[in-house]
């Protein structure tokens, strides 16, 4: 599994250029691992390097149904490929019961009807645009840039890359270009364009369960996950940092006895490392560290994706599916609520979401450097106001449950966005345990209060895997603490000590501040400022990562 894309034009025909424009963009793929379906209506092309041992492609006289990644309604992929094929009376149903990472494409070919669909959270989502009397859709956004397609800049969109990370509502980089919503089902038939919510996460939000009954549920639902994903497993591949993510990922495969090779990507003498190592030896894991100089320069995937698919690791024919590994993704945000500021959950309980809104900017620092932006008052307020709208279907809810679910409709939305831009060069899949909303539904169940912190974290790991509570981890700032010492503590730092601003490589910069001259779809950057900070950094005279890191997410695209 990797990428899908297609063409449909069902009421007029279909325009031949951007076909083959489609096709030659999947022609460099290998042929072995490419499918094709094409009718008069249009085309759909999907690339799938096999990660799964499970193909994900079905096609008959009546229909052609494909998928990337896995739906989870069982351990089988290809069985709830043909399930929610053929659920076409019950779909939103029986996608509602979906807890994987993935996204869904069917064309009915007797009722001339596409359907697309994401999963829950919106993970793995579709960007689609009306273009050519059809519509064109894929899983890759970058693919409409390699079309060549008459695009115009969105600038609120890349105003929310450069502060926030990610993109509210359906915004993408591109004015014509749509990113589908979290549990969203996208309909095209000759009656026309049909868009619709299969989940309901206000609804899940609004319905409290007792903190007792809560732990054995989360309890429950996350070895449920692992009871769906190690099935036919004999061994696995993930990763082991200093935090507790990865180490409970770690800890669950420890008690199915499920051998597993784990890496940890760090820097020298961090906290990360020695905390990955003390639990490593203490439960007798395979650890490979690969020590990396920025820890945030690359995405895990990517790092996995080189330094155990590229390089002809010795180990990689031991694992029964060495392309799939197991990930932490989404614990810190979803168990432990990192964005959840004493002073971002205060303006909240205030229950006025301008109060809340301005917490969250600040928090974030999300703010855009005027130094360096053309209209940069102006993009602000338009972000401010487009945070507005994000919240509006949330607002039925207190207003810090609302805040907690903007974060996994949101943050979370996104957050394996960028990676899956990429898949095709390290072609690695993943499964996400805290990203079942299964799991999911018993942190959004519980007074913020107790689930700020990572309190709710802390007390199902004590009640259900205690042996992980007893090497130190690398806690984050401001939460709960580690009580176990860190022995020659003083040695080591933890992750947000170390200065990013010394990482920055001179070709990175050099590289930045070409592409931002040379840039010509909009005029966003100032350039003339912009090629005196980038001066100045490289002097030592001011830190203006802010300012590189900006104009790199306003030309990138």
């Amino acid at each position: 599994m990797a990428i899908l894309a297609g063409y449909i034009s069902l009421t007029k025909q279909p325009d031949s250029e951007v076909i083959r424009q489609l096709s030659r963009a999947f022609a460099g793929y290998p042929a072995k691992h490419l499918q094709r379906f094409s009718c008069p209506h249009g085309v759909l092309l999907q690339y799938d390097f096999d990660a799964y041992h499970q193909p994900a492609w079905l096609q008959d006289d009546s229909q052609i149904a494909t998928l990337i990644g896995h739906p989870l309604l069982t351990h089988d992929r290809e069985a709830d490929l043909a399930t929610l094929a053929h659920a076409a009376a019950n779909r939103s149903q029986v996608l509602q019961d979906c807890e994987g990472v993935f996204c869904l494409a069917h064309f009915d070919r007797q009722q001339r009807q596409l359907t697309i669909a994401t999963d829950p959270l919106g993970l793995r989502p579709f960007y689609w645009m009306p273009y050519q009397n059809g519509y064109l859709f894929s899983s890759q956004l970058s693919l409409f840039k390699q079309l060549k397609l008459p695009l115009t800049t969105h600038s609120d969109a890349l105003c929310e890359l450069a502060t926030l990370g990610y993109t509210l509502l359906d915004h993408t980089p591109y004015t014509e270009v749509r990113c589908a919503y979290p549990g969203e089902i996208i309909t095209i038939s000759t009656a026309g364009f049909h868009s619709e919510r299969y989940f309901d996460w206000t609804a899940l939000a609004s319905q409290p369960v007792p903190f007792e009954e809560a732990l054995r549920g989360v309890d429950q639902a996350f070895k449920q996950v692992f009871a769906k994903t190690t099935q036919g497993t004999e061994k696995a591949l993930t990763t082991l940092s200093g935090g507790l993510d990865s180490r409970l990922i770690a800890s669950e495969l420890l008690r199915r006895k499920l051998p597993f090779k784990a890496f940890n990507f760090s820097q020298r003498q961090s906290q990360d490392l020695d905390c990955a190592r003390i639990f490593a030896e203490q439960n007798q894991i395979d650890l490979e560290v690969i020590q990396v100089r920025d820890t945030q320069a690359h995405s895990v995937e990517q790092k996995i994706g080189h330094y155990w698919r590229r390089i002809a690791h010795p180990d990689y024919g031991s694992v029964s599916r060495p392309q799939l590994a197991w990930s932490g993704n989404g614990g810190s945000v979803g168990m432990g609520l990192i964005y959840f500021s004493d002073k971002v959950y205060r303006a909240a309980k205030t229950q006025n979401l301008e109060t809340l809104i301005h917490a969250y900017l600040e928090q974030q620092f999300a703010y855009l450097p005027q130094s360096v932006v053309n209209h940069a008052r102006l993009l602000q307020d338009r972000l401010t106001d487009n945070l507005k709208l994000a919240f509006e279907p949330l607002l039925s809810l207190p207003l810090e449950k609302a805040y907690q679910l903007f974060l996994f409709l949101n943050d979370q939305h996104h957050h394996l966005s960028l990676p899956a831009e990429h898949i095709a060069d390290y072609q690695m899949e993943f499964f996400h345990p805290f990203y079942s909303w299964k799991v999911l539904q018993y942190p959004l169940s519980q007074p913020v209060e107790e689930v700020r912190k990572h309190a709710f974290y802390h007390a199902w790991l004590k009640h259900s895997y205690p042996k992980a509570l007893k090497a130190p981890w690398q806690a984050y700032p401001g939460h709960l603490p580690c009580p176990i010492a860190l022995e020659n503590s003083a040695s080591s730092q933890s992750q947000w000590q170390f200065k990013r601003r010394q990482l920055v490589p001179l070709h990175d910069i050099l590289s930045n501040w070409l592409t931002v001259i040379r840039f010509s779809r909009h005029n966003l950057i100032k350039k003339a400022p912009f090629t005196l900070l980038c001066l100045m950094h490289l002097l030592g005279i001011k830190n203006a990562l802010t300012q590189l890191n900006t104009a790199k997410q306003f030309t990138q695209w």
